[in-house]
């Protein structure tokens, strides 16, 4: 391939890489949130902190198709003073999946596919049992940029309802990349090869199926915030990246059962969380 070629490839290439890496990055994460006081239902104050382990599977590539795996924990506590629910450990164990296919000159279409069980690890049935999707088709442009249009059902939302997935991405200036959409918004800015800096909103959240001591049945808890956060990542050796990020989050709202069976809920006040963590990029 011709280096003419080659320059005006670079662009889209490093685009879809970066936020590639950004959705669905190996690596361990070490995230805490402040206790933020409701501002209206149950308790006196909540907060929640999440260890996050990703580790690759399987990665192949053939002419316009590509396929990679990976296996995926995460452990999560809760702090919500001033009631009894969400007393357990919660975890979301899970297999995420992402099959890549070029369809002509600048069309490509993306899915993503994460079965798991999310558990307290008391209820591993089938009510446990879930599965984010991603449908996603992008059209790519000789600039670089892209524009990308689908469907994402995601337990992060707290439940399964369809949602819509849209975006634009494109390089502004040779060493800042930009994604505005809904529902993740990133733009980062590569310093040098060693150090890079972001500003990323997404929502995090999630369900989980617990069982109740003294209670019959299982029970389903829903945890859901936006993230606005800034951040920075280095270069630290091989394929290990040292990443960190403050910022705030937003629209909070938790629902769960306490020990005598009532249903309670809450919207904590926004509050601040930071995040630790190293990646792995091959």
């Amino acid at each position: 391939m011709s280096c003419i070629k080659m320059r005006k490839l670079l662009p889209a290439v490093m685009v879809s890489c970066l936020l590639t890496a950004q959705a669905s990055a190996d690596g361990f994460y070490w995230a805490q949130e402040g206790a933020g006081t409701p501002d209206s239902g149950s308790g006196t104050s909540f907060r929640r902190s999440q260890m996050s382990l990703t580790l690759p599977l399987e990665n192949k590539k053939r002419q316009t198709e590509s396929f990679k795996s990976s296996v995926h924990l995460d452990i999560t506590e809760f702090d919500w003073e001033g009631t009894t629910a969400l007393m357990s450990e919660y975890y979301w164990l899970s297999v995420p999946m992402e099959y890549r296919q070029k369809r002509g000159r600048n069309g490509e279409f993306i899915i993503r596919a994460e079965p798991g069980f999310m558990t307290d690890l008391n209820v591993l049935d089938g009510d446990s049992l879930a599965m984010n999707v991603d449908l996603i088709g992008r059209i790519h442009q000789r600039s670089g940029a892209y524009w990308e249009l689908g469907l994402t059902v995601n337990r992060e939302f707290g439940n399964f309802s369809p949602r819509p997935v849209i975006g634009l991405a494109w390089k502004p200036t040779r060493a800042t990349e930009m994604l505005l959409g809904f529902p993740r918004t990133l733009i980062q800015t590569r310093w040098s090869q060693e150090v890079n800096t972001f500003l990323h909103i997404r929502p995090e959240g999630g369900a989980w199926q617990e069982e109740i001591v003294g209670q019959t049945g299982t029970y389903r808890a829903t945890y859901t915030n936006w993230k606005l956060g800034v951040g920075g990542e280095f270069h630290w050796r091989g394929a290990m990246w040292l990443r960190g990020e403050i910022g705030q989050l937003r629209n909070r709202r938790v629902k769960a059962t306490d020990d005598t069976g009532t249903s309670v809920a809450a919207s904590p006040g926004a509050d601040r969380f930071w995040q630790l963590g190293v990646e792995f990029r091959y």
